[in-house]
């Protein structure tokens, strides 16, 4: 059995048991003057956990120190204002709802709330029965926040396991083929143990052991799921990884690869076993939608960076995706395989791709065949270094 707290983070674990011991929100009331907190607190504290800061690093102190559901913040406070708060507090806790209070309501500053994410833009002095509807909303979205996060969590990690299971069965099969060539050579060596080309027997047992051990560690190395931080990674090493990872199931399938990696594509940042994950899904998928095809099915895969972002294309010369269902095919559990399909793969790779701050696109080529496309943007060259660092545990090196 899968373990919980393997799958989602401990700080969303730990907010978990707090909501299980305590059905009482947690809000921060964030304001430079001491009555408008001391009037939210009286407002709130019945109902509410009510938590207040007068700035904002104090406030950023208390969310460091406490889970915090909903920030109730005026905007015009010295130093930092709560326009900054919000753009800070959406960073470190995306599903945190943030509504801003103002006494001097300008356009220029609700378009910058709207824009950093605010839940609710409110003017002072404000009616108690308007305030606490949006807190009630406010609440229930962070709710629905939390829960969407959790179950796109147990997503990826049953579309892990779902994908590791065909590559294994397929892994397995293909070991076949070296154990038969050793258990072959090893008859001969015990039929007649004083032949003259013992080590040429021993040689190619080595290289065919060698070979399973490759790809039992390939397996293992998909299946782990330590939680790392995101690091410098190249593009063409991921793909390189998942052909050598799919290699059993696109040989089983008799599936032709074309690959046109390009060189001189820039580092991106992200986390690797999550975006092997993704590259490997849209693999597979498309090896099973050629299931049918009387020709040799084809496979290309292809890489390149166009200015700011770099792409990774993989086509396939399957039926491609009906009209009808473009709309619909990266929505979890949709799926055209009936009984055979789970419906989260394409699903794991739009959340993946999103999480990287990419994007994946799809569409069918003229020639027949579905083409997916993902998006990657490239990041700076200090960007790079940071993630280098925060990888490394500080340390200086090369990227």
């Amino acid at each position: 059995m899968i373990a919980l707290e393997s799958i989602i983070d401990e700080p969303e674990v730990a907010m978990a048991q707090k909501n299980a011991e305590s059905a009482r929100p947690s809000i921060l009331v964030v304001d430079d003057e001491n009555g408008p907190r001391q009037a939210l607190r009286m407002l709130l504290k019945e109902d509410h956990d009510v938590h207040l800061a007068e700035d904002v690093q104090t406030a950023l102190n208390i969310l460091e120190q406490k889970p915090v559901d909903l920030v109730i913040t005026d905007i015009r406070m010295p130093q930092q204002t709560g326009v900054d708060l919000l753009q800070l507090v959406k960073e470190s806790h995306p599903e945190t709802q943030v509504i801003i209070l103002t006494g001097f309501a300008h356009l220029d500053t609700a378009m910058q709330a709207v824009e950093y994410g605010a839940f609710a833009y409110l003017e002072k002095p404000f009616d108690n029965e308007t305030m606490l509807r949006h807190i009630r909303a406010g609440l229930q979205k962070r709710r629905q926040e939390m829960e969407r996060r959790i179950l796109e969590r147990l997503a990826i990690e049953a579309n892990r396991f779902e994908t590791l299971g065909r590559m294994i069965s397929g892994m397995i099969h293909d070991m076949g083929t070296p154990l038969s060539v050793v258990g072959a050579q090893i008859e001969m060596i015990l039929n007649q143990p004083d032949r003259g080309d013992l080590s040429d027997r021993l040689s190619t047992m080595h290289s065919q052991i060698k070979y399973c051990g490759e790809m039992v560690r390939s397996a293992m190395d998909m299946l782990r799921c330590e939680p790392r931080p995101v690091a410098p990674f190249v593009l063409n090493d991921i793909v390189e990884v998942c052909l050598d990872v799919a290699r059993p199931l696109l040989h089983g399938q008799r599936v032709e690869v074309k690959c046109e990696l390009a060189s001189g594509i820039a580092s991106l940042i992200g986390d690797p076993a999550l975006l092997r994950q993704a590259v490997l899904n849209l693999v597979t998928n498309s090896c099973y939608a050629m299931d049918d095809l009387e020709e040799t099915p084809e496979l290309a895969l292809r890489t390149w960076q166009e200015g700011e972002y770099a792409y990774l294309s993989v086509r396939d010369k399957g039926p491609g995706i009906p009209k009808e269902f473009q709309d619909q095919i990266f929505e979890t559990f949709f799926t055209t395989k009936g009984n055979r399909g789970t419906g989260l793969g394409l699903a794991v790779v739009q959340n993946v791709m999103g999480r990287h701050n990419g994007s994946v696109s799809v569409s069918n080529c003229s020639d027949g065949g579905a083409l997916f496309i993902l998006r990657f943007p490239v990041p700076s060259h200090e960007e790079i270094v940071q993630a280098f660092r925060q990888a490394h545990g500080g340390k200086e090196g090369p990227v």
